[in-house]
């Protein structure tokens, strides 16, 4: 009888913090951590918060952005897409030389290219089940050498095409048209998410796949479909890279695959699928982008950002990972 009011003391406790935990998600972390940051680097390098240097963080932030959104769906359907770099690469030199054949047609040509190249490793999951780690590392091997075979060494546009890469690159009303394409592909995602059945399933699908499958959803579509949007979203980054160095590299995109994952799982995405959304994954890019550019400017060694960027994916899957699903880790 005496350790009743301790029982109840310990019981109270913990209904305390799961309530706390509750009201704290990874994104507001991921905000706190945004804001901290900011202000130590402005604090640090007046230089930090110049408009030229704002406008750098928005510029490549808005390209990490499509590239995160894209990687979101394969992560929010249960999985994980780890041939964006490929995509990107392959399309970064394909872009160029389209450019130079058949003009504002290379846009669309692109964009079906990257759309395919999910698809791909849409059916290679669903179909010939193989978990999409592997699947996609396999097929972002495969499609790396495709982007050496088109092109083994970095491309220069010609002077006469330039026209077509102002398209993305350059500003509109003096905004960024790198931003207003982010901010354009956002909005359609966040949408896309929020008002179609497809974009709902993709959660249900995620957070459940057994329940799914009682309730009819079609699980090999939903898969499908997000791991075209994958490739669709590392299609316009390869051609957004394109754009603003006026030329392609058949490994541009390789350093995109890490950071993607990143960006997804640090604004507090769960790795194990239907948890998550668009405002996290712009947090998530927002501080990322700001930690690359701040390392910058105080002269950070680049194997050290990598190690950083390392750390930061360990500690937003063990926020965010759900155990339920996963009760032995392997």
């Amino acid at each position: 009888m005496q350790n009743a009011p301790q029982e109840s003391s310990h019981a109270t406790g913990r209904s305390n913090r799961r309530r706390l935990k509750d009201r704290v998600q990874p994104i507001h972390l991921t905000v706190a951590l945004i804001i901290v940051v900011g202000v130590a680097l402005a604090i640090g390098n007046p230089n930090f918060l110049s408009m030229y240097n704002l406008d750098t963080i928005i510029s490549f932030g808005a390209i990490l952005l499509v590239a995160a959104l894209g990687q979101m769906f394969a992560i929010l359907i249960g999985g994980i897409d780890l041939s964006v770099g490929g995509t990107i690469s392959l399309v970064s030199v394909m872009f160029v030389l389209l450019v130079h054949k058949i003009g504002v047609w290379a846009f669309p040509i692109c964009l079906a290219t990257g759309l395919l190249l999910g698809y791909v490793n849409g059916l290679i999951l669903t179909r010939v089940k193989i978990p999409s780690f592997i699947a996609t590392l396999g097929t972002g091997g495969i499609i790396t050498s495709l982007a050496y075979l088109v092109s083994p060494r970095p491309l220069s546009a010609a002077l006469d095409d330039y026209g077509y890469f102002q398209i993305v690159d350059g500003t509109i009303f003096g905004v960024s048209k790198t931003f207003v394409i982010g901010l354009v592909v956002f909005v359609l995602i966040w949408a896309f998410l929020r008002f179609t059945t497809t974009g709902r399933n993709i959660y249900f699908v995620g957070s459940n796949i057994k329940m799914s499958w009682m309730s009819g959803t079609d699980i090999a579509l939903n898969r499908n479909i997000a791991f075209m949007i994958s490739g669709g979203c590392a299609a316009i980054v390869g051609i957004m890279i394109s754009s603003i160095r006026y030329g392609g590299d058949p490994v541009v995109g390789s350093s995109y695959v890490l950071s993607s994952v990143a960006a997804v799982v640090v604004g507090g995405t769960a790795l194990t699928g239907g948890t998550g959304g668009v405002l996290n994954v712009l947090s998530g890019t927002l501080f990322l982008s700001l930690l690359d550019n701040g390392m910058n400017v105080v002269g950070v060694d680049q194997y050290f950002q990598q190690a950083l960027l390392g750390f930061m994916i360990i500690l937003g899957v063990a926020v965010t990972f759900d155990r339920t699903k996963t009760p032995i880790i392997k």
